[in-house]
């Protein structure tokens, strides 16, 4: 294996394993009080949704990690950046993901509880590819009056090299 491709994995799994630990870390240091005023920012004013942000980049990251042990094999550069952009994507599509829940655009019966919205935003990052389809579908139909599959002048077919979040990296 060149020495090239081995650092690109190195750096990968320490950094998905950073967020996947640092993410439980900082829930922790947020429960404690540690953060409360930390950078100029009152955190207890956004504390709820930083428990959101941070369980979606659990499941994101853990999501991840799992992909690069199946595929570490099979991992090219390519796919460097999706390892790196995962456990991010994953954070703000969690937040947002429990806000159009508060909010009633999306419809899910839970309970009101933070352990029901934590829950619910760690699967929103570890099941980020199939959430974003769901939301995208959902934006067609609310703003289109269509759905995905019909066709349309000004609908594009995407380009041919841009894959699914939840493909498996491919060589």
């Amino acid at each position: 294996m060149p020495k090239k491709e081995l650092l690109y994995k190195l750096g990968i799994v320490i950094y998905l394993t950073l967020w996947f630990v640092g993410s439980f870390w900082m829930m922790a240091a947020l429960q404690s009080g540690l953060l409360d005023h930390m950078l100029g920012i009152d955190w207890k004013l956004v504390e709820e949704y930083a428990y959101y942000a941070l369980a979606g980049a659990i499941g994101g990251s853990l999501y991840a990690l799992r992909l690069f042990h199946e595929f570490y094999n099979r991992m090219s550069e390519r796919w460097l950046f999706w390892y790196l952009l995962r456990p991010i994507k994953c954070a703000g599509a969690a937040v947002m993901t429990i806000i159009l829940f508060q909010s009633g655009v999306l419809l899910l019966q839970t309970g009101d509880s933070m352990m029901a919205k934590i829950s619910i935003a760690f699967l929103v990052g570890f099941g980020y590819g199939k959430v974003m389809e769901k939301l995208k579908a959902l934006a067609e139909t609310l703003f289109n009056g269509k759905t995905s599959n019909s066709s349309s002048k000004g609908n594009q077919d995407a380009p041919s090299d841009v894959w699914n979040e939840d493909d498996v990296p491919k060589r």
